[in-house]
């Protein structure tokens, strides 16, 4: 494989937006005919395989082939979430206590958990349920459905009976 080739290649590759050829000879001085034809080769070598490449939006991407693309997501869909006695720690805070503040959360623990509550939003464990009415009016926290179906709950109502206060003394 030529060198442009592996650099266009690497460069579609890492990009999380489709980029276009003229971007890539732009930004890299390289020679737009040149990465022209290292793409039509590109493209060919990925026309038959699990990872295609696709113009999209004017740009270009890699895309798992359609016919592949069941087995793909249940293996990203299947990957456990895995979590810290710090992350659970403010996530049974939030299940218990919802709706709860940030300073709610951290009262009770004993600790700062602006982290967790960054990590646990990105996760999709947690989101904002609303605004405290008040001073400041502070986000309120909630779990999701993704939280029921990661610890195989029907409903909120179904975690086990806890003192939270007494866990955290």
């Amino acid at each position: 494989m030529q060198e442009v080739e592996k650099i266009l290649e690497a460069v579609i590759f890492v990009s999380e937006e489709p980029v276009t050829i003229e971007e890539i000879a732009r930004k890299l001085e390289l020679n737009i005919d040149e990465l022209q034809k290292a793409f039509k080769r590109i493209k060919s070598k990925y026309s038959d395989g699990g990872v295609i490449l696709k113009e999209v939006a004017g740009g270009y991407k890699f895309y798992t082939a359609p016919e592949i693309s069941s087995y793909v997501k249940k293996f990203v869909e299947d990957k456990p979430i895995k979590l810290s006695k710090h992350l659970l720690e403010v996530l049974a805070i939030v299940a218990y206590k919802q709706p709860v503040t940030k300073k709610e959360i951290e009262t009770i623990r004993g600790r700062t958990a602006d982290g967790a509550i960054k990590s646990l939003l990105e996760k999709r464990l947690i989101q904002v349920v609303g605004r405290k009415k008040g001073p400041g009016r502070p986000k309120l926290y909630g779990t999701t459905n993704d939280f029921l179906v990661h610890f195989g709950l029907k409903s909120i109502e179904d975690l086990p009976s806890v003192d939270l206060e007494e866990l955290f003394e």
